[in-house]
């Protein structure tokens, strides 16, 4: 009996560390390396949306939404890029434990980075965005991946 409560823990604890590890579908080599020209289009902006590749609070998929509608999440060294309209654009995340929003000015031609970093929690990590410069975020992504992404604009 006692090493069925032993085996049953083990599952438990198991599958409470795994379930965190959530896997995002990345594009290939070609297609994310293609996503780094770091150019818009003459009639959209582009906005970067990239996670840092920290140890701690990695293991999670962290949520993100563009104008309130899921894209997908983000694992650590992973970016999403969206060519957008001009206007003002929202960007969310959370976890359990927090959320963050930034709000964008799209204007065409131009392009903008947003850092999202996981921490350290109590229960689950904390997120934070922040918009940063573009050699920032250039630097950044360079030896990122992208992610394949949810919300498709207009």
């Amino acid at each position: 009996m006692r090493a069925i409560h032993m085996f049953v823990s083990l599952v438990l604890i198991a599958s409470t560390i795994f379930a965190g590890c959530a896997s995002t579908s990345t594009l290939s080599l070609e297609e994310s390396e293609a996503a780094k020209s770091f150019e818009a289009p003459e009639d959209r902006g582009v906005v970067f949306l990239y996670r840092t590749g920290r140890a701690l609070g990695a293991a999670n998929a962290i949520e993100v939404q563009v104008n309130g509608q899921a894209a997908g999440g983000t694992g650590p060294g992973t970016f999403f890029r969206w060519d957008l309209k001009p206007g003002t654009h929202s960007f969310y995340s959370r976890t359990g434990e927090s959320s963050a929003t930034v709000a964008i000015d799209v204007e065409a031609g131009q392009v903008y980075f947003i850092q999202q970093d996981a921490r350290l929690g109590l229960e689950q990590g904390r997120v934070t965005l922040r918009e940063v410069d573009a050699a920032t975020g250039q630097d950044a992504i360079k030896s990122m991946k992208m992610l394949v992404s949810a919300y498709v604009p207009e």
